[in-house]
């Protein structure tokens, strides 16, 4: 501040401003001060403008999922969708299904309004997978014309899906998840927004369900 005031001095006195001398200072200062104030200003939010574009990026791309679509389609790959996407939009995308599919086995296992989830496979098998018995359907009874109603009887749904294929959690639709003791298709539904799991005990983890479901469900499941 000295510095700036000897500089000043000389301009003052060659000018004849002497006697006016505090209040061109003061007028100087008060103007160095607002370029000061508004370079910062300016700086602050240029800075504001990258937080923003930032989140905004971040907040877009937490709303992405990707997913592996491969075997009988017409172009397998890994693909980006939206939260929310189903199974239909995503065979879609990978060209639709290709001459080698096994049609039959496609329509029976697979739920096209089954919302996916982020880092799941989808894999289309082909007829000659199926014919080698590489993949092999679950086998089910369907019965419309008895339908239960009310409550279920644990046991009996424990029997016949021991008897059959363990309820895959990565995999399975909803309806599969709803034969499963203690489990609705709200909870189901929570299983599948739940995905991927690495252990079947992060179903705890992730509160997909309870404990006590989980006691009845634990021995029915698998990744």
């Amino acid at each position: 501040m000295r510095n700036f005031f000897q500089s000043f001095l000389p301009l003052l006195k060659k000018l004849k401003l002497k006697k006016y001398f505090v209040e061109i200072f003061l007028l100087s200062l008060a103007s160095l001060i607002t370029v000061v104030a508004l370079n910062i200003y300016l700086n602050n939010e240029k800075n504001n403008l990258k937080v923003t574009k930032t989140s905004q990026t971040y907040s877009s791309s937490a709303n992405m999922i990707f997913i592996d679509v491969s075997g009988a389609v017409k172009k397998p790959g890994v693909y980006e969708f939206k939260v929310g996407t189903r199974i239909k939009e995503a065979i879609d995308k990978a060209g639709g299904l290709s001459d080698e599919v096994d049609a039959v086995f496609f329509k029976r296992n697979f739920n096209l309004a089954r919302i996916i989830s982020d880092q799941e496979k989808i894999y289309v098998p082909s007829v000659t997978e199926i014919n080698e018995g590489i993949f092999i359907q679950n086998l089910r009874t369907l019965d419309y014309v008895s339908p239960v109603l009310g409550v279920i009887d644990n046991t009996a749904v424990v029997d016949t899906l021991i008897d059959n294929q363990l309820i895959s959690l990565n995999s399975a639709t909803i309806e599969e998840l709803d034969q499963l003791p203690g489990i609705g298709q709200i909870t189901a539904n929570k299983i599948i927004i739940n995905r991927p799991y690495s252990s079947i005990e992060e179903l705890l983890i992730k509160k997909a369900v309870n404990k006590n479901v989980f006691e009845k469900i634990k021995n029915l499941i698998s990744i």
